[in-house]
C-alpha cells in the first residue's frame, strides 16, 4: 500500500467533485475510484467530508507556504485571489451542495486559518487582543469568502482585475480603507 494513500484519496476525491459535484460521491464510488478497499478508506478517513475537510487544510497549507513567499500583502491577496479564480468551477460545485451550510463553514474556517498563518509571519506593530482579534478574523473571513465566491460569479461574465481586488482587500484588511479620503485612488 502506498505511503501516500491520503493523497491519493484525496487528489481521486477532488476529480470526482469537479466532474460531479460532492452530493454524488459516495464512499463507495469513491473507494471503487481508487481501487481501495472500504477498510483502507476508513483507515484514513472517516466520512467524505473528511476527505473535503482534510483536501481543504492541505491546500490552505500550500497557499500559506505560496503567500509567505510573497513580497507584501498586496502580493499575498493576488496569490489568494489566482487561486480562487483557478478553482471557482470546483467551489462551485461544493456551494451547490445540500451540505452548503457545513461547506461555507468550512471555507470560513480554512480562511481564518490562512489570514492566522499570515499574521503571524507579518512584521506589524499592531496589537490587537485576543477577544477582538476573534471577532475581526470571523469578520474578514466571513466578508473574504463573500466576496470571493461574489468574484468568481462575475469573472466569468465580465473579466475583473485581480490586482485592484487585491489592493482594495489590502485596504480593507489593513485598516486603510476606513481612513481614505475623497482624493484617495481607488
Amino acid at each position: 500500500m502506498p505511503a501516500d494513500m491520503k493523497n491519493i484519496i484525496g487528489e481521486t476525491f477532488v476529480k470526482m467533485v469537479a466532474r460531479k459535484g460532492i452530493d454524488k460521491i459516495t464512499v463507495k464510488a469513491l473507494i471503487e475510484e481508487c481501487h481501495i478497499s472500504r477498510q483502507t478508506f476508513y483507515y484514513h478517513f472517516q466520512d467524505i467530508m473528511d476527505v473535503l475537510e482534510w483536501c481543504v487544510r492541505q491546500e490552505t497549507n500550500a497557499l500559506v507556504k505560496e503567500s509567505l513567499n510573497a513580497e507584501d500583502l498586496q502580493t499575498a491577496l493576488q496569490i489568494f485571489i489566482s487561486f480562487n479564480t483557478e478553482h471557482f468551477s470546483w467551489f462551485q460545485k461544493l456551494m451547490d451542495s445540500h451540505r452548503r451550510a457545513q461547506i461555507e463553514s468550512l471555507l470560513v474556517d480554512a480562511v481564518k486559518t490562512y489570514m492566522i498563518e499570515m499574521s503571524r509571519h507579518s512584521h506589524s506593530d499592531l496589537y490587537v487582543n485576543y477577544e477582538d482579534m476573534d471577532v475581526l478574523l470571523q469578520f474578514n473571513a466571513c466578508g473574504l469568502v463573500g466576496v470571493l465566491l461574489e468574484y468568481g460569479k462575475t469573472s466569468k461574465t465580465s473579466p475583473k482585475d485581480p490586482e485592484k481586488l487585491s489592493r482594495q482587500l489590502e485596504q480593507i484588511i489593513s485598516g486603510q480603507f476606513l481612513h481614505l479620503g475623497p482624493d484617495s485612488k481607488r
